[in-house]
């Protein structure tokens, strides 16, 4: 039986992940990518300095783990990763900062001296949370979910049976906590799967579950060696890896697929596209009108002087943090008031930048491009709220104390990452399958031969889940060549 041949679109962490996992079901692959390998978690270097721009908070390692085992490989000899303690420098208003340690119940503790209920009620979520862990990991994490019949998984059931349906996230954590700062902390997580605190049920509280119950993490070397790695070994396993090749259009050839590239026809009898699912549709001249969700402004410099006050992962929350999730999550606003991530990535790698220097890179999740926002406007906006942000925890940036200003904004992760409408989710959760209980799915409703990865599809965004993403379009093609 001949192998099938599968090009993979985009050499993100999904494009990198399908491609190893095609490899390893047997199939001829080529993989191409206009830019850089890695996608938004690619490295970059400017003026001695070695930034991630993009991913920062690293958890579930065991996702990597499992692909090298499956290849046969042990993972330390590509990529290792150290468990970062504090979790991360919390920043509340005028009070002295609270660093997270790594120790569950170290963590528990912490939360009890900032109210004691609050304590209690944070050991009993960890709980629970416990308990719908596994079936995370055996629906959600294991396969996509395409169908309706679907939904009556027992895993799905099992997980949802911890929380009453009923409450919106917002609710469930306002029923848990009363303190304002815990409040604060758990509200912006459903941003980080394109979700608001309004979306019914409360999956988005796995995320603050696994950095605390299964720890954060630094890769040696930076974020960027997480592609790197996954990039040697689809190298190893024979992986073509065409670099410099963009993607003009797709047209269907008999049963093959032929994409267009910039300098030349490719035929495949599969294509799975790591580029954003909206954008592919757009190239297969799909029209939709579906609204984005949220996306991110990030801004990166290389300070000439240490800074001492930042550990490297940290969170600025100003008092009134809920007026900003009001304007971000209901007016889909840049928010007056907003909740800033800082990395600093030399707190705990001197070599990302020069000796004596400091690589710090803040982050602020904002609407996509929207009819209503000029980001033209919206860019000044929210640099200064960043800026005002830092100044606030003693924290001075200007231009005689950077070597640099790196600026992105969605209008850059529409022409630079074909992201639709500047989205790092795809569409809005109104718009996606099942009321918004998941991304959008995997496979092409046209295209049998078709399939998806990356941050626009299920499982969701975020390096562990794009990897998994690329698994699942691996799958899925193998089960349409029969090879399994």
């Amino acid at each position: 039986m001949k192998a099938p041949e599968v090009v993979i679109l985009g050499a993100g962490m999904g494009g990198l992940s399908a491609a190893v996992h095609c490899r390893l079901h047997g199939a001829e692959v080529v993989l191409v990518e206009k830019g850089r390998v890695g996608g938004k978690a690619a490295g970059v270097e400017l003026a001695g300095y070695r930034l991630d721009p993009g991913p920062s908070i690293v958890i579930l390692p065991e996702i990597y783990r499992g692909v090298f085992e499956r290849a046969n490989r042990r993972m330390d000899d590509y990529l290792q990763f150290d468990r970062l303690d504090p979790i991360s420098r919390v920043f509340f208003g005028a009070d002295l900062p609270l660093d997270l340690p790594a120790g569950r119940d170290a963590c528990c503790d912490l939360v009890e001296t900032v109210d004691r209920e609050d304590g209690v009620a944070f050991r009993d979520l960890l709980k629970r949370l416990d308990r719908a862990a596994p079936h995370i990991e055996q629906s959600i994490f294991t396969h996509p979910y395409h169908h309706a019949l679907q939904l009556f998984d027992p895993h799905l059931f099992a997980v949802a049976r911890g929380f009453d349906p009923r409450l919106t996230y917002r609710q469930t954590v306002d029923r848990m906590f009363r303190s304002p700062l815990l409040r604060a902390f758990f509200y912006g997580f459903p941003s980080y799967a394109g979700q608001s605190y309004d979306t019914r049920g409360a999956g988005s509280l796995m995320i603050p579950y696994y950095m605390l119950a299964g720890g954060v993490y630094y890769p040696r070397g930076g974020v960027a060696a997480i592609p790197a790695a996954f990039q040697r070994l689809a190298k190893e396993l024979g992986v073509q890896i065409a670099l410099g090749e963009s993607v003009k259009s797709l047209s269907r050839a008999g049963e093959r697929i032929r994409v267009q590239l910039d300098s030349r026809l490719l035929e495949a009898d599969f294509v799975i596209s790591n580029i954003d699912r909206l954008a592919t549709e757009q190239m297969l001249g799909r029209n939709f009108s579906g609204r984005p969700s949220y996306s991110y402004f990030t801004m990166h410099w290389g300070l000439r002087s240490p800074v001492s006050a930042l550990s490297h992962h940290n969170l600025i929350i100003p008092v009134e943090f809920e007026k900003g999730f009001t304007q971000l999550y209901g007016a889909r606003r840049v928010p007056d008031k907003p909740i800033v991530y800082v990395n600093h990535a030399t707190a705990v790698d001197p070599d990302a930048a020069p000796p004596g220097r400091s690589n710090v890179f803040a982050v602020l999740t904002v609407p996509a491009m929207e009819p209503h926002l000029d980001w033209k406007v919206e860019r000044e906006k929210a640099r200064e709220k960043i800026t005002q942000s830092l100044e606030s925890i003693g924290i001075e940036i200007n231009e005689d104390l950077a070597d640099f200003e790196r600026i992105q904004d969605p209008p850059y992760f529409e022409s630079e990452h074909g992201n639709y409408k500047g989205s790092l989710y795809g569409l809005d959760e109104r718009d996606r399958p099942f009321g918004g209980l998941f991304p959008l799915r995997c496979s092409d409703p046209e295209f049998g031969n078709l399939f998806y990865c990356g941050g626009s599809v299920q499982p969701g965004a975020g390096l562990p889940m794009t990897t998994l993403s690329g698994k699942f379009a691996a799958d899925l093609m193998a089960k349409a060549a029969r090879l399994v």
